[in-house]
C-alpha cells in the first residue's frame, strides 16, 4: 500500500517505484470513472491518465509540488479530468455548463481553451440560443445575464410564481442542450 506522506520525497530522491504503484493502483479506476462521468473513450481516458502521471512526476521534480493538499487520488483525477476535457474539446467540440452561462452573460470563455475553440464554441452557443423560442431566450437572459432570481423572472414575464419560472428555465436549458447536440456539440455539466 502507498504511504502518501512519503511519496513526494521518495520520487524527488529518484525512487520511481511509487510512480509504478500509483499507476497500477489508480489507472483502471480512473479509466472507468472518466468513461462514466465524462463520456470519455477508453483511449482518451488512458491517454489522460498517462498525462496526469507525467505532470505529477514533473511537478515533483521541478519543485512545483512539495506536498499534497488533497488525497493523491483526487490530485491525479483532477489533472486527468482536465486532460480528458481538453482532448474532447480538440476532438469533438465539448461545451460545458459554464461555457453556456458565460456566453449567455456575454462574457469570454475559459482561459484554458484555445482561442479558436473559444470562438467556435461561442458561435455555436449563440446559434443554438437564437434557435430557441423568444420566451426561452428571455428567461435565460434574465436569469444569467441580468441575474434575476426566479421570483423576479416570474413577475417580469407574468408567470404564476417562482416555481413556474424555475420550471421554464429548466425546460429552456434542455432545449438549448438539444440545439447544441444538433450542431454536433457535446454537452457536459
Amino acid at each position: 500500500m502507498i504511504n502518501e506522506k512519503n511519496i513526494i520525497s521518495q520520487i524527488k530522491q529518484g525512487n520511481e517505484n511509487p510512480l509504478l504503484e500509483i499507476y497500477k493502483l489508480y489507472r483502471n479506476e480512473f479509466i472507468k470513472w472518466s468513461i462514466k462521468n465524462y463520456k470519455a473513450s477508453e483511449e482518451q481516458a488512458k491517454d489522460s491518465f498517462q498525462e496526469a502521471m507525467i505532470i505529477f512526476h514533473q511537478n515533483i521534480i521541478s519543485g512545483q509540488l512539495t506536498e499534497l493538499d488533497t488525497s493523491l487520488k483526487t490530485y491525479l483525477f483532477q489533472i486527468g479530468k482536465f486532460k480528458v476535457l481538453n482532448l474532447q474539446k480538440k476532438e469533438s467540440r465539448v461545451v460545458t455548463y459554464n461555457d453556456l452561462v458565460q456566453v449567455i452573460k456575454g462574457n469570454e470563455l475559459n482561459d484554458y481553451m484555445e482561442e479558436e475553440d473559444k470562438i467556435y464554441n461561442k458561435e455555436q452557443i449563440s446559434k443554438a440560443i437564437a434557435k430557441l423560442p423568444e420566451d426561452c431566450q428571455k428567461v435565460l437572459k434574465l436569469y444569467y445575464f441580468d441575474e434575476f432570481d426566479m421570483e423576479s423572472i416570474a413577475r417580469e414575464l407574468n408567470y404564476k410564481n417562482a416555481d413556474t419560472a424555475k420550471s421554464k428555465k429548466s425546460i429552456c436549458m434542455k432545449r438549448l442542450i438539444e440545439e447544441l447536440k444538433k450542431l454536433s456539440m457535446i454537452f457536459i455539466f
